[in-house]
């Protein structure tokens, strides 16, 4: 898991990009069933 806070939420790095997600929470529940 990588990414950084951002004024509108949490970029999040996925799939070789970086995506908004709404908080870090949200983007370690994701990552968690990419990587599973």
């Amino acid at each position: 898991m990588k990414g950084y806070v951002v004024e509108s939420g949490y970029m999040g790095y996925v799939d070789g990009q970086y995506v908004l997600f709404a908080d870090e929470s949200d983007y370690a529940e994701m990552y968690e069933e990419i990587e599973g």
